[in-house]
């Protein structure tokens, strides 16, 4: 792992106190780029193992960007397609969960209110 993910996974323990703990329940999506296709399966792989451990909730899709084949223009679009559909649809994954989370907090404080009153 670069040393960017080491010290954000340090900063994350800082949040092991918090209510609720880590990332608990948030939504991650997450991206590798590598230079070959097996170094960003391998590494998707690992981040998924260590966000399960901070207990958040990996989206269904991760990208794979394989930087051998793909470049990024300088306003950070992707030059492949492919690789541009699936981030998008990364991004659609994450705020769709984090609304339904949202919903699901709000029903919960609500229902919370009504047996308390």
């Amino acid at each position: 792992f670069s040393g960017l993910i080491k010290n954000a996974l340090d900063y994350a323990n800082d949040l092991l106190d918090d209510e609720p703990p880590l990332l608990e329940g948030r939504a991650v999506g997450l991206i590798a780029c590598a230079f070959g296709p097996q170094g960003t399966a391998t590494t998707l792989i690992a981040l998924r193992s260590i966000v399960h451990a901070l207990r958040a909730w990996p989206t269904p899709l991760s990208v794979p960007v394989n930087t051998l084949k793909t470049k990024f223009e300088s306003g950070g679009m992707p030059t492949d397609a492919e690789v541009a559909h699936d981030l998008e649809t990364l991004a659609q994954q994450v705020v769709e969960f984090a609304q339904l989370r949202a919903l699901r907090d709000l029903a919960v404080r609500s229902a919370t209110m009504r047996v308390s009153a």
